[in-house]
């Protein structure tokens, strides 16, 4: 009798745990893409996502960001892999509680334009998208409170007038994003670590600027020679017309 019931436990728990699997990934694939993109105002998307309903530790695969608009790289992140440790079952309350985030050598391209930069551009996409980031907030119904986020190794491309270079960062640890008690909304945490993020690589060493400034000049070198080609080439071109012998 009591093996009959263990069995019909069994049969029970297993399907049950195989599909709380499928809904947690779920609800973090959408709060991710859905979410993202209305709050940061540029399409985000997700490979896959993996969280352990048992223990709450899982990874994200895949995950991209597109540039703002009026930038010309299509993306300014991609992130191949991302390492989360939660509390799975806050996941169904109103205040996720996120142990770690872990960012492993994320590809960050960073866009200037003379007045502003693509982070930037993303800053003001959450502070003025206005009631769209509050619609995004009030749609998922969910509040963050992240102890550890770390962003480790960040392979950051500079991209300026008509060249690029490589930026060295270090990496970037915030701690406590929100509190226990007054929980940061999704648009609060993007906001705390894009202007980390931004800071970070306005105040970095530059050894890639070198590499710029020669960049530059040979395309502004590749440009006079060819225009200089355009100029003979027309030149000689009247001088046919002018004299046909």
């Amino acid at each position: 009798m009591i093996r009959k019931l263990l069995i019909s436990l069994l049969l029970l728990v297993v399907p049950a745990v195989g599909a709380t699997f499928l809904y947690l990934d779920r609800i973090v694939t959408t709060g991710i893409e859905v979410v993202g993109s209305q709050v940061l105002g540029t399409k985000v998307t997700v490979a896959s996502v993996t969280i352990s309903p048992l223990n709450g530790i899982g990874s994200i695969s895949g995950l991209e960001i597109r540039n703002p608009e009026g930038f010309d790289s299509d993306y300014i992140f991609q992130l191949e892999q991302v390492e989360v440790s939660l509390n799975a079952a806050s996941l169904l309350s109103d205040v996720i509680e996120i142990e770690s985030i872990i960012i492993t050598q994320p590809e960050i391209t960073y866009e200037t334009r003379i007045t502003t930069d693509n982070v930037r551009a993303l800053l003001e996409n959450i502070g003025g998208s206005g009631g769209e980031t509050a619609t995004a907030d009030s749609e998922a119904g969910k509040e963050l409170f992240i102890r550890d986020f770390r962003l480790l190794g960040p392979q950051v491309i500079l991209v300026a007038a008509v060249a690029s270079a490589p930026i060295l960062l270090p990496d970037i640890e915030l701690t406590d994003i929100g509190t226990e008690d007054n929980a940061a909304t999704v648009a609060q945490v993007l906001e705390v670590v894009l202007s980390a993020l931004r800071r970070t690589i306005l105040e970095a060493e530059l050894p890639g600027l070198d590499m710029l400034r020669e960049g530059l000049e040979n395309r502004l070198q590749d440009g006079i020679e060819e225009a200089e080609e355009v100029v003979e080439d027309l030149g000689n071109r009247l001088r046919g017309i002018l004299d046909p012998n």
